[in-house]
């Protein structure tokens, strides 16, 4: 019984692990994002200012890079279930 009890908690946390990983989208991680980007970047940053690009990792998603000509430029590292895993800040030119 307790193996039973434990591969059915196993099956459970796959299917709501997948479900997650397949209903995720990239149009509504990269809003996501934006919207993280315009409340901390404050005024003048602007939803369009963010572009989304494949990460180059095996374990992450998308680099969603934000940011204006001239500016801090702000990478936000996105992994397979829509969450930031990490955040830089570059500066234009640098």
């Amino acid at each position: 019984m307790p193996l039973l009890a434990l591969v059915c908690c196993g099956a459970v946390l796959a299917l709501l692990l997948g479900g997650r990983s397949v209903t995720t989208t990239e149009t509504a991680v990269i809003e996501a994002v934006a919207d993280r980007y315009v409340a901390e970047a404050g005024a003048g940053a602007e939803r369009s200012d963010c572009q989304a690009t494949p990460a180059e990792s095996v374990s992450l998603w998308l680099v969603v890079t934000c940011g204006r000509a001239g500016g801090v430029r702000v990478e936000y590292f996105v992994d397979r279930f829509g969450e930031v895993t990490d955040r830089q800040e570059m500066k234009e030119g640098t």
